[in-house]
């Protein structure tokens, strides 16, 4: 999977907001408030990478367990993937 063209992550005033641009911004119609590791996430969509490859990526950057991990990731994920900004 790998981020979708037409968003550009920046942060404003202090906070991470993934942003359309070009025609997408008439479709989209806003903006999405990231927080750290969708962040993480979106930055290393930017390239094609599987779900295991992410879930590496974060278990390496954050101290967290594997399960939470896995259960944060497939949230984010679903999201992104429901509001069109990845491809699979």
């Amino acid at each position: 999977m790998k981020a979708s063209d037409g968003f550009v992550l920046r942060n404003i005033a202090g906070e991470r907001m993934l942003l359309p641009t070009g025609e997408r911004i008439a479709a989209f119609r806003g903006a999405v408030l990231m927080n750290e590791l969708s962040a993480f996430i979106w930055e290393k969509l930017q390239s094609p990478i599987t779900r295991d490859g992410l879930l590496a990526e974060i278990l390496a950057q954050y101290a967290i367990d594997e399960e939470t991990a896995a259960a944060d990731l497939d949230a984010v994920l679903a999201q992104l993937k429901q509001m069109g900004i990845i491809e699979a």
